[in-house]
């Protein structure tokens, strides 16, 4: 039973808008759910409402607020929230388990904000594990799944609809949570001929006997105009398309009406069903005369909104100068990640936004107070800025003896270049397993030299080692912008003060859990990329309120485009 309290589903965590101030969530369980879109959302208020005792008493360690009760006897005003305060109400599996739960929605329906969503998960009774037991003659409860003894209520599809419908709500989505497909098939050919007779077309029944449970999505009101965000990234290249494309999409799907299309290296044009306005997000392209002209034309015919994802000088790639700017003349509008690469593509192209690079799961701070201490590098094509800094770090690395080891991501010469022992290396990795690995450490050493190219390259590093606890030792070269010396993290300037401030942050426990609780904190409360959600969409609708004029302007730029 404690298990049965303590889970998440992933699709229903999958939908809730990362833009949610306050969220209620009827029948909380111990409160995982809540925990887990926190890690995600901390500006988030998250409300349970749970008649398990036990269950509640567990949550109130992980949420904002608990209601130990039954929900379908509790006042609204006793659930804390008031009349329109919630952005969404949750309900994860419970509406099965109540006498009237189409009263609940009504009543918890007032609850929601304007433009506030009603979320639920609700099992299939139509689904053709049951349909199978039927046929058979059975019909068996069992302690959990479709056929829960606890369960009152049972739904098929179209019951769904209605009952949120007549609460007065507008669906806005309906997603099935398919397990077994295949077995599901089998079970519809074997009913082909039955299914012939009765009228009933087969690929129809198919689709409503897979689903196990539906996502519902529902609001006081219909949703915004669909918009479709197709994405063309680049081959994997360290943390650039999950930071820059992957997980700012996937957070925006959870907004209603987003539909979100990435694919590396290619593109299908055809995805838009006409009703659509379409953004297609291009990673780090280089555009040239000879061969991308018909490649604009395409999609500016077929009715996108071309936005240039580019987060690095583009002096690293002469090409970019030689087509004279194509890459950012020849789009609609740029996206990027510094102020500084911002201020220089408006000089190709008046509109560009700035999205810094934020967080999207932000783990719980750890604390570690053995003796031994974890150094961390990780980063690409650095050996200039960390070759002046080695004799230092190797000096401090004898000092400390076998109290320290370093872990090394992908820079095998920095792994080679250190005079110790104990040091591990790992190739480039995906993305989730480097930031496991950067949360196993204490310091995060970012040496960064001071030129051009340089200066225009973002935080990322910083924050990324504040979320995961490890505190950072850094250049002042783009660390000092977000970086305060002393309270988020330690700045160096020479090789003489990077040895002192390394030894001392190597001796000193509790000034690394100090500078790593403050770090932690700036991240949750400025950097976390729920709070740029809204801002990105926004920008997004914006532009394709003004195609028509931002495709003329871009012709004007480019007239071979005409």
């Amino acid at each position: 039973m404690a298990a049965y309290h303590d889970r998440v589903n992933p699709d229903l965590l999958r939908v809730i808008p990362r833009t949610a101030g306050c969220v209620l969530e009827i029948g909380c369980g111990a409160g995982a759910l809540g925990a887990a879109f926190k890690r995600r959302a901390p500006q988030c208020r998250w409300i349970g409402v749970e008649l398990d005792a036990d269950a509640a008493a567990q949550a109130r360690g992980r949420i904002d607020h608990v209601v130990a009760g039954d929900a379908q006897a509790l006042a609204a005003e006793q659930l804390g929230v008031e009349p329109g305060g919630a952005d969404a109400v949750i309900y994860g599996d419970v509406l099965e388990h109540m006498a009237d739960p189409w009263s609940v929605v009504k009543r918890h329906a007032a609850l929601l904000a304007e433009g506030g969503l009603v979320l639920a998960c609700i099992p299939n009774v139509a689904h053709w594990s049951v349909l199978r037991e039927l046929l058979q003659g059975k019909w068996t409860y069992a302690e959990e799944g479709l056929l829960d003894r606890t369960h009152l209520r049972f739904f098929t599809l179209e019951g769904i609809r209605a009952l949120f419908e007549g609460a007065g709500l507008v669906v806005h989505d309906v997603r099935p949570r398919v397990f077994h497909r295949e077995r599901a098939r089998a079970f519809a050919k074997a009913l082909a001929p039955a299914l012939a007779a009765l009228g009933i077309e087969r690929e129809a029944f198919f689709a409503r006997s897979t689903a196990l449970q539906y996502i519902v999505r529902a609001g006081r009101k219909p949703a915004d105009r669909p918009l479709l965000l197709q994405a063309m990234t680049l081959a994997p290249v360290a943390a650039c398309n999950d930071v820059r494309v992957a997980l700012p999409c996937e957070a925006l799907a959870t907004q209603p009406g987003v539909r979100v299309a990435i694919k590396e290296r290619g593109a299908e044009l055809h995805l838009g069903d006409g009703v659509e306005d379409k953004i297609f997000l291009w990673q780090r392209p280089i555009l040239r005369w000879s061969d991308s002209l018909p490649s604009l034309r395409r999609l500016i015919e077929r009715g996108y909104v071309i936005v240039v994802e580019f987060d690095d000088h583009p002096k690293v790639w002469p090409e970019i100068a030689a087509n004279d700017y194509l890459n950012y003349r020849g789009a609609h509008a740029v996206q990027t990640a510094t102020e500084e690469l911002a201020a220089l593509f408006r000089d190709f192209n008046p509109e560009v936004a700035l999205f810094p690079n934020a967080i999207d799961e932000l783990p719980p701070l750890r604390s570690r107070d053995g003796p031994e201490v974890t150094l961390f590098f990780g980063a690409l094509n650095r050996e200039k800025d960390w070759a002046p800094f080695m004799p230092a770090l190797n000096a401090a690395l004898r000092a400390a003896g076998e109290r320290v080891s370093v872990t090394v991501v992908h820079d095998r010469a920095f792994h080679d270049a250190l005079a110790t022992g104990r040091k591990r290396f790992h190739p480039t990795l995906p993305y989730a397993d480097y930031l496991r690995l950067l949360g196993s450490a204490d310091i995060s050493l970012l040496p960064l030299r001071e030129d051009e190219f340089t200066r225009m390259k973002s935080d990322l590093k910083f924050i990324e080692s504040a979320a995961h606890g490890a505190v950072a030792l850094a250049s002042p070269t783009v660390y000092a912008r977000t970086l305060r010396d002393g309270v988020t993290g330690m700045i160096f300037r020479t090789a003489e003060e990077f040895g002192e401030r390394l030894r001392a942050l190597i001796a000193d426990p509790m000034r690394r859990r100090a500078l790593a609780a403050a770090a932690w904190d700036y991240v949750r409360r400025e950097r976390m990329l729920s709070s740029q959600i809204g801002r990105r969409l926004a920008w997004y609708r914006e532009l394709c309120s003004r195609r028509e004029e931002l495709t003329r302007r871009l012709r004007e730029r480019v007239p071979q485009l005409a």
